[in-house]
């Protein structure tokens, strides 16, 4: 497991994914372009909903299950109420981070922790990324 510290800052959204980008490859998974490319957005829109709706420190963890391949993300915030799934207009200029975390992600969920927080978790799948519709 690999873990990043962060203040709850909004330069730390580019902080976040570029570290975990770095950790994705570290674990062999370089050639996964459209694993690697999901991991970027969904660590982009967890991490960004932690900064504005949470509560620093922000911790990230990133794990890698060796047996199936696919990678966890962890976005850990001092927040208790949990991220909601919303569903938007085409107009919005927001609110779709969750939504785009529940079409991409392999798995998701939330561990409510009572008054410390709460972590929103990810896991990322190699190969194909969306399921015919």
């Amino acid at each position: 497991m690999a873990r990043l510290e962060l203040d709850a800052h909004l330069s730390s959204v580019g902080t976040a994914r570029h570290w975990a980008a770095g950790e994705f490859l570290r674990t062999g998974r370089g050639g996964d372009a459209a694993a690697l490319g999901v991991l970027e957005l969904l660590v982009t829109e967890t991490v960004a909903n932690a900064v504005h709706h949470g509560r620093g420190p922000l911790r990230l963890d990133l794990t890698r299950d060796g047996a199936t391949g696919r990678v966890r993300v962890s976005v850990h915030d001092g927040e208790p109420r949990p991220p909601v799934l919303r569903t938007v207009g085409p107009r919005a200029t927001g609110g779709r981070g969750i939504a785009l975390v529940d079409r991409l992600a392999a798995a998701w969920g939330t561990d409510l922790e009572g008054p410390a927080g709460k972590t929103v978790w990810f896991d990322v799948a190699p190969g194909p990324v969306l399921a015919a519709a």
